[in-house]
């Protein structure tokens, strides 16, 4: 049970941002910046996400390794792009907020894939406890939250 928890929300993936950043209309140059680097990296996540996925449907099986290394993965991969937005200026309002929600959201998520990855480490291939699904589902929801309320922000300078 505590499995299928963590299936439906933290696996409701960074899908959502490699769309709603594809290639958005012309702006001001730095926040055109952004969406290169959002468009840069989204096959990237998207790629992270199936590996989740796929390591999701093997961990009932006993196959915990696939998971984790697909976790470890994506943080990975989260953090760079946190950390190349992060060097990079908005030219507008918007911009500028819409791009402090993506780094929030992108570090939530991180933080939520990164401490489902330690819980099914120390689970050795068993049931992850719900109190720690739970929390992880909880940060990713509100990574999400900021991640998408940041992309809409972005794509409507």
């Amino acid at each position: 049970m505590e499995r299928s928890v963590g299936r439906r929300w933290v696996l409701s993936g960074v899908v959502a941002f490699a769309v709603l950043a594809g290639p958005v209309a012309a702006a001001q140059a730095s926040d055109n910046d952004l969406r290169q680097t959002l468009n840069t990296y989204a096959p990237k996540i998207v790629k992270d996400e199936n590996a989740v996925k796929k390591g999701l449907k093997e961990y009932p099986k006993g196959k915990s390794k696939p998971l984790v290394k697909a976790l470890n993965h994506e943080v990975s991969d989260l953090h760079s792009l946190k950390k190349a937005l992060t060097h990079e200026s908005a030219s507008s309002t918007k911009g500028r907020k819409g791009k402090k929600d993506i780094v929030k959201g992108l570090g939530l998520i991180a933080t939520a894939y990164g401490a489902l990855s330690r819980d099914v480490q120390a689970a050795h291939g068993g049931a992850v406890p719900a109190s720690e699904v739970n929390a992880a589902v909880s940060t990713d929801k509100q990574g999400r939250t900021k991640l998408l309320a940041g992309l809409h922000l972005l794509s409507s300078t």
